[in-house]
């Protein structure tokens, strides 16, 4: 444990001083200043959005009106399920979740966010993903940063949490050592501190640690990401949870480019080894693209080939301009051939032969993929597997990215964070990426952004009904 001494003189004080000002820390902070306490938002970065900032896929809610006009039949209770069925999530969490989930979604509609439409996605059990949100991350940042600066939130900008401050008496966290650029400063918390800095996706020696076969995925994640929050937690006797997984596989990106070349794969396109073989299904059939992903890391070189025909190109270009983008940056080996296809990325030309006949013969034959068991282009679609026939055909390498941690602290259903003897640390919350307990098993798409807005929410509800120091 790193005792800090407790200060003679502090340099800020608030009720409840949140650690980041992202997708958790900005809701966080205005429940609090909506209660009628001062709220202190410490941001390491220029600039307030973290992760929020980046949401480019969807978000799932239940029980929106969304839902209702489309005629989707879903409820928390049934989101609740999904999450404790498909995900292992920790019951008390996974309540608190979906109990609360609409008060994020609310508050958002309240700021005149609007969601264009529904998206499927896999394992969901209720078509509840709201997106596509690509370029819409920066318009939900401003939509909850400006109801914060109405409300009277104090955003402090360049200013970087470093340790915890802890009552030697109680062991009630009071406050947090800051870094400033005018030096090291003292903040003194009244009834509460909230950590939500994020995941630890940048740390690559963290990265390292808890997952090396991920030492050499490429982080896309924002770079204050560091683990602030978790080894500040970890240094005053926190408990972890499912941090032997946090590390997630996320999207196929080009080796060369770092651009993202998944959507070929939801059109139909196939993944393959360096020797032309395929390695796993393909659809998500999982919850999501992290398994298949995880796999590809496994794979000779740690790296892989996303194979796919002209056609599957134009589904991309038709379904999504953004998506498009996303693959036109990837570095794309291409020829009317696959066996000069082959030659040309790397790969080789007989095995993928091979593998192409065969997975062409199980789609005429057998409608379905009979050595993974894909047997749809991707999972929440009802689109048939198609074959790779029509050139010219293509191949990007690629390795696998991370995009968000999915473990962290241990806390409970009030997203009070928990110690090594399963006690609460009196006086200090974890809310977001930095925290476990939704993504024990799996995980399932749309949920990040959701449930770190929720659990904000649910932190700083909480965090006001301490008893002020």
């Amino acid at each position: 444990m790193v005792v800090v001494e407790v200060p003679k003189k502090w340099d800020n004080e608030s009720d409840v001083i949140i650690i980041g000002g992202g997708t958790a820390g900005l809701p966080a902070g205005v429940i609090v200043a909506e209660a009628g306490f001062k709220a202190t938002i410490l941001e390491s970065r220029p600039a307030v959005g973290g992760s929020f900032n980046m949401v480019a896929g969807t978000m799932a809610f239940a029980g929106t009106e969304e839902e209702k006009s489309a005629g989707v039949d879903d409820s928390p209770e049934v989101f609740y399920q999904d999450e404790i069925t498909i995900c292992g999530a920790d019951t008390e969490i996974a309540r608190a979740f979906a109990d609360n989930q609409l008060d994020a979604y609310r508050m958002l509609k309240e700021e005149g966010v609007t969601f264009p439409g529904l998206v499927p996605h896999p394992a969901h059990t209720r078509n509840r993903c709201h997106g596509w949100l690509e370029g819409v991350g920066p318009q939900l940042v401003r939509a909850v940063e400006g109801r914060a600066n109405r409300k009277g939130v104090e955003i402090l900008l360049r200013h970087r949490a470093t340790k915890l401050i802890a009552d030697p008496q109680t062991g009630k966290v009071i406050g947090v050592q800051v870094e400033t650029r005018d030096g090291m400063k003292n903040f003194k918390a009244k009834r509460a501190v909230i950590i939500a800095s994020g995941g630890f996706g940048r740390n690559h020696e963290m990265v390292a640690e808890y997952a090396p076969e991920m030492a050499d995925c490429v982080p896309k994640m924002p770079v204050g990401h560091m683990g602030d929050g978790l080894k500040m937690g970890l240094a005053i006797g926190a408990a972890t949870k499912d941090i032997s997984h946090a590390v997630a596989p996320s999207w196929p990106v080009c080796a060369e480019t770092h651009s993202n070349a998944l959507w070929v794969i939801w059109w139909g396109g196939i993944m393959v080894n360096v020797d032309g073989k395929r390695f796993h299904n393909e659809s998500s059939a999982e919850a999501f693209y992290g398994p298949m992903t995880a796999s590809g890391m496994r794979q000779p070189g740690s790296v892989y080939w996303v194979v796919f025909d002209d056609s599957q190109k134009k589904n991309v270009i038709n379904d999504s301009e953004a998506h498009l983008s996303t693959i036109d940056k990837c570095k794309q080996y291409k020829a009317d051939t696959f066996e000069e296809m082959a030659k040309l990325a790397g790969i080789d030309p007989e095995g993928l032969r091979e593998t192409i006949e065969k997975y062409n013969s199980d789609v005429t034959t057998a409608g379905y993929d009979t050595v993974y068991g894909r047997n749809v282009q991707f999972g929440g679609s009802d689109r048939p597997l198609v074959k790779l026939e029509v050139p010219p055909f293509y191949a990007i390498k690629c390795v696998t990215s991370t995009t968000s941690m999915k473990g962290g602290l241990r806390i409970n259903g009030r997203c009070q964070v928990i110690d090594q003897f399963g006690d609460v640390i009196p006086g200090l919350y974890a809310a977001g990426e930095v925290a476990g307990g939704l993504h024990t098993k799996n995980y399932l798409l749309g949920v990040m952004s959701s449930s770190a807005m929720t659990q904000g929410i649910i932190a700083a509800r909480n965090a006001v009904k301490e008893p002020a120091a």
